[in-house]
């Protein structure tokens, strides 16, 4: 009980973990004879573990959803991936966990994306192999299918996230725009490709065997792939590359030039306290941040944990003002050269608030007139935020802003709660 409770604690400060509908199995938590993935994973400490009663508070058994592709071959031979989240009540995030299941080289495994699974782990080890945690020593017959088709969880991070809590996202899926730093023309997947987002750096790894290797890669995309450490010198994480496994070319999306350098702005500079009025109309709610000057109108600095939708290690975000009849906007007041041909940014609503309605728009006549980009954006998640990618196709000089729009007080049919930006990305168009 008393593990529960710390791990519990420990996840409050997790802030930027983006919500969507998750694959949550029945049984959660330690309960009966059943464990949690994280309750597996917290007995590992540096060395072997035999799983069981023992071990486990009394449990023979863990569950979770399938998120490997063993038949693109982007994974070891015998092995698969299960992930699970464990509800919780505090308004950070759920607590979301994967582990590797090997049953040997050379097993057939039959598992597909969305099974969900019950693995009977009593007799089996958990030990590190090649970096990776993995549970060792599970024959096909302790493992029983409950359900097929469910929705898997993905979570879109950028690369300070995910290095900051590495172990944390270890065999789960995310997703990531990033640069492919070592591009040239006609380069194929196989092999690993350190990838970039200017706030960090890790590897994208396929394996020459995978039925993808052979394709060609783009120089910025959306990855979507499984978590993990890369260890061809020992079994522990010292030493290690860091990487994200593809599963399928579809785990590939949102193509795109490169990220402008400078970006993401991540509203960090300079403190908080230099805006903290909704309108301080003696700056025409003008001010300079890391990437040049931006209008801030009807919109401050936040940094409130928990209820300010901040991605760590950063602890600002942009908190924009609720209940406006007239829209409130986060505005470049500068142009970026090359044109465009995508723009992500996080968001989320600002702790127990409404949802809100946002858009993206660009002017091309340095802000003169504004088009509007994409669709609007409503799907604020009840914990943490999300990530929008807008794709655009725009030549020259160009600049964005986020317009959330005026609908009026929150009633029982207006949804206009304060709204969290964060981490704003501008891509160059493809070269």
């Amino acid at each position: 009980m008393n593990k529960r409770i710390y791990t519990l604690l420990a996840a409050l400060p997790l802030l930027q973990l983006a919500a969507c509908k998750k694959d949550v199995n029945p049984a959660e938590g330690t309960l009966n004879d059943q464990a949690a993935l994280y309750v597996v994973r917290d007995t590992w400490h540096k060395g072997d573990v035999a799983l069981g009663p023992s071990t486990l508070g009394g449990a023979s058994f863990t569950t979770g959803t399938v998120i490997s592709d063993a038949s693109n071959g982007n994974i070891a031979s015998g092995s698969f991936i299960i992930q699970s989240t464990t509800l919780t009540a505090n308004q950070a995030t759920d607590l979301t966990r994967g582990i590797i299941i090997d049953m040997g080289s050379g097993t057939q495994v039959p598992y597909v994306p969305g099974d969900s699974l019950m693995v009977n782990i009593a007799g089996a080890t958990l030990k590190r192999i090649n970096g990776k945690l993995t549970i060792q020593g599970v024959t096909s017959d302790k493992v029983t299918k409950l359900a097929e088709g469910r929705q898997v969880y993905v979570r879109p991070v950028n690369l300070a996230i995910l290095n900051n809590m590495f172990d944390v996202f270890e065999s789960t899926l995310v997703a990531v725009h990033a640069d492919i730093n070592d591009y040239s023309a006609g380069q194929t997947f196989s092999g690993l490709h350190p990838i970039g987002d200017n706030t960090g750096n890790l590897f994208l790894h396929t394996t020459s065997g995978a039925a993808f290797a052979g394709a060609e890669t783009p120089q910025n995309a959306r990855f979507m792939g499984i978590v993990g450490y890369k260890n061809d010198n020992g079994n522990d994480t010292a030493g290690a590359q860091r990487t994200i496994s593809l599963r399928s070319l579809n785990d590939t999306s949102f193509v795109s030039g490169t990220i402008y350098s400078g970006f993401p702005e991540s509203f960090e500079s300079p403190d908080f306290t230099e805006k903290s009025s909704y309108n301080m109309t003696a700056t025409s709610n003008n001010i300079d941040l890391a990437t040049g000057n931006w209008k801030l109108q009807q919109a401050i600095l936040g940094n409130t944990p928990i209820r300010d939708r901040f991605n760590l290690p950063g602890k600002q975000c942009i908190r924009m003002q609720q209940n406006l009849t007239s829209s409130a906007y986060v505005q470049m007041n500068f142009d970026l050269p090359d044109g465009a041909s995508k723009v992500t940014v996080f968001y989320g609503k600002y702790y127990t608030d409404p949802r809100s309605t946002f858009r993206l728009e660009y002017s091309i006549d340095g802000g003169t007139t504004w088009v509007v980009a994409g669709t609007n954006v409503n799907d604020m998640p009840e914990q943490g935020s999300n990530q929008a990618s807008f794709m655009v196709n725009v030549s020259g000089p160009v600049r964005f802003r986020i317009n959330k729009l005026g609908l009026g007080a929150s009633s029982s049919t207006v949804q206009n709660g304060r709204l969290c930006i964060e981490d704003i990305v501008v891509y160059k168009q493809i070269q």
